[in-house]
């Protein structure tokens, strides 16, 4: 008889790749999934995967069946959930976050998420976006929250709208700036531009403006923490494109007024359909608050 624990050890080997990276994400040994996968064959009576190559394989028969242990794990999943209370879940919940969120309202999200599910095992990875969506895409993370890209593929999972960052040029306001009153684009090139790690989207928001407007930045400085570069601006090296309701009250630091508009970034709290992830991205929705913590 096929189990509910061997499906569910031969889809994660296929997600993940290897035996060993299902027995981390289950929680098991890499000989416990060898074995369920064993039984799985002996009761299917053919392969499931292939035992030639060193990365594993669905042969062609289980790549047929993939589809329907998906189906059953799913089905599974909602079974247990509707037998028992919300309290009661104790799996693991892999969550991703950007700096910006830990900065603002990731403290608030965790003590709600605690609260509503106490015995939850929650793992949480602060990271930029594409690295983010990379590890969705993996399924090592079972939820993200972060900027929205043009590209996105909405057919696998659900992305629930949170509030949009909004951002502004800033500088030190003791920062000499040669040029007065509303800074042109070509004006906003010309000076030392601090932005943030080159793999982000706020650095791909600066420089695809300039691009669009026919200038590239004379001088930059990147940085990869969002408060060292805050601290490089407040110094006076240059100026850079910030999160406003949490850095205009940081200290020192002046908003700079130009006619480049550029768009906010619109957050969204990306799942798969899971009825955990579903509450969860609910209560990110509820407290998405971009603005500094009160101490």
């Amino acid at each position: 008889m096929v189990t509910i624990k061997q499906i569910e050890a031969a889809h994660w080997v296929d997600k993940l790749g290897s035996f060993h990276a299902a027995a981390e994400r289950l929680n098991t040994t890499q000989s416990t999934i060898s074995k369920r996968i064993q039984e799985l064959e002996q009761a299917l009576g053919f392969a499931v995967f292939e035992r030639s190559h060193k990365v594993s394989q669905l042969t062609l028969r289980g790549r047929g069946l993939l589809e329907h242990f998906e189906a059953i794990l799913s089905l599974h999943s909602k079974i247990e959930q509707y037998a028992k209370s919300d309290d009661g879940y104790s799996g693991s919940f892999h969550l991703g976050t950007t700096e910006m969120v830990a900065l603002t309202w990731l403290p608030k999200l965790i003590s709600a998420i605690t609260a509503r599910f106490p015995n939850i095992n929650l793992k949480t990875s602060i990271n930029m976006t594409h690295e983010l969506q990379a590890k969705f895409r993996d399924y090592k993370l079972d939820l993200i929250i972060c900027p929205k890209m043009a590209d996105d593929d909405q057919s696998e999972h659900t992305a629930l709208d949170l509030l949009p960052l909004e951002s502004a040029w800033m500088c030190s306001e003791h920062f000499q700036l040669e040029q007065k009153g509303i800074l042109s684009p070509r004006d906003i090139a010309n000076l030392p531009l601090l932005t943030f790690n080159e793999g982000s989207l706020l650095h791909h928001t600066v420089t695809r403006t300039l691009a669009e407007h026919g200038y590239s930045a004379r001088q930059t400085i990147t940085c990869s923490s969002m408060i060292a570069l805050a601290e490089l601006v407040r110094e006076g090296l240059g100026i850079s494109y910030l999160p406003r309701d949490y850095f205009q009250s940081y200290g020192s630091l002046a908003i700079v007024h130009t006619s480049m508009v550029m768009r906010p970034l619109q957050y969204a709290a990306t799942y798969r359909d899971d009825f955990i992830a579903a509450q969860i991205a609910q209560m990110a929705q509820h407290l998405c608050k971009f603005t500094r913590p009160i101490a």
